[in-house]
């Protein structure tokens, strides 16, 4: 019955006797469906929860007995621990077997049969109990199984099931994370849409978050100019260059669609007693389509993607050809950091970005050195001489 230790079968292979009607089948079900329960695998062995070894008509019980044995002292994956028996008894009578947890791995290949994520089980368990709360019943959320750091699933579900109570009042995207989510404000910021299939009708009260930019006002209002980077914002706030209305971008902020929509930008301004009035009437009213609109940042390809995203909002929007030749020279003389140096995390070539300047000269220059120069490589002195 059992084979020499030198012709055990590898890892992955079934022995030679398997079969998915043979005891050794149900008997490993039965113990993967107590490690997906979290129980310890582990089975006594009586008429009631072995019948296959007490049906003398119907079975080779002896013959079973041997393939567990086989499982114990060939695979190793089970433990046998026999009882006192009286010579009337069978030898299995009151048998502890337990099985070895880290065989799991070849046992759930053998019975193909993939094992159960805990966080899963917990999350439909717990949306099953919660479902009654959601405007939807829960759908958006069956096999949709969102991770929160810090956050069991349990935790999860509800911290969704409750966000109906808040909705039922204006409240910011943000607010609603930070209130439902252990104080994260940030937990939901990729899931606006789930929130609004689990709620679709109280998802109304959703307030969208304003963006916010810093302005320094030009005089006059000639030129509207897109600064990607705080530091060089600064230094040329405080230039303060003819004509020049400075707009801080930080990253992709100015870049949203609605940023020209009345009530979904909020302006800061560092010189306000300058014309803010007219302003925002030439960013409102669309008299911003006969003024110049620049954007200067840094020379990779993120900040072409943002001059890009900006060119949404601003179809006359072109690189700023004074500050963005300053940094071209930069790179030409081998002062940039190259793309393969790992100073910044890889970046995808947004392609054409529609500007003319960006499109011929700026990125074919990107690509040809494979480097970076970020903007606050150039100096004011530089600009203004």
């Amino acid at each position: 019955m059992t084979q020499s230790k030198s012709s055990v079968p590898t890892k992955k292979s079934l022995p030679v006797w398997w079969s998915s009607e043979l005891l050794p089948n149900r008997l490993l079900h039965k113990f993967m469906d107590q490690l997906d329960a979290g129980r310890r695998p582990y089975v006594k062995v009586t008429p009631k929860t072995v019948p296959e070894l007490y049906d003398f008509q119907g079975q080779d019980v002896e013959f079973l007995w041997a393939l567990l044995n086989d499982l114990d002292r060939e695979y190793h994956m089970l433990t046998i621990k026999r009882a006192r028996v009286n010579p009337q008894q069978e030898p299995y009578d009151n048998a502890q077997i337990y099985f070895l947890p880290d065989k799991e791995p070849l046992v759930r290949e053998w019975l193909n049969r993939p094992a159960l994520d805990p966080y899963a089980l917990t999350w439909a368990h717990e949306l099953k109990r919660q479902q009654h709360k959601f405007e939807d019943g829960g759908a958006a959320l069956v096999g949709r199984h969102v991770r929160v750091k810090g956050m069991s699933a349990a935790q999860v579900v509800r911290a969704f099931a409750v966000l109906g109570q808040e909705l039922q009042r204006p409240v910011t995207l943000r607010a609603l994370s930070a209130r439902c989510f252990a104080g994260d404000s940030k937990a939901l910021e990729s899931y606006e849409l789930l929130v609004r299939a689990l709620y679709p009708s109280l998802s109304q009260q959703l307030q969208a978050r304003p963006v916010m930019l810093v302005v320094h006002l030009g005089q006059p209002l000639a030129h509207i100019l897109f600064v990607e980077n705080q530091d060089t914002f600064l230094a040329l706030a405080q230039a303060d260059l003819p004509g020049i209305t400075l707009v801080y971008s930080a990253g992709f902020r100015g870049s949203a669609t609605r940023v020209r929509e009345p009530g979904q930008v909020v302006f800061s301004y560092l010189n306000p007693d300058a014309d803010t009035a007219g302003f925002k009437r030439a960013w409102f009213d669309g008299e911003a389509s006969s003024l110049r609109v620049s954007f200067w940042g840094d020379l990779d390809y993120a900040g072409m993607a943002i001059l890009k995203a900006l060119r949404q909002s601003f179809a006359q929007l072109e690189a700023w050809q004074p500050g963005y030749e300053l940094l071209l020279a930069r790179l030409h003389a081998g002062l940039g950091h190259t793309q393969a140096s790992g100073v910044k995390n890889p970046q995808p070539d947004p392609g054409l970005t529609g500007c003319h300047y960006a499109d011929t000269t700026l990125l074919p220059a990107v690509r040809q050195t494979q480097s970076y120069v970020d903007q606050e490589a150039a100096s004011l002195c530089e600009l203004q001489c």
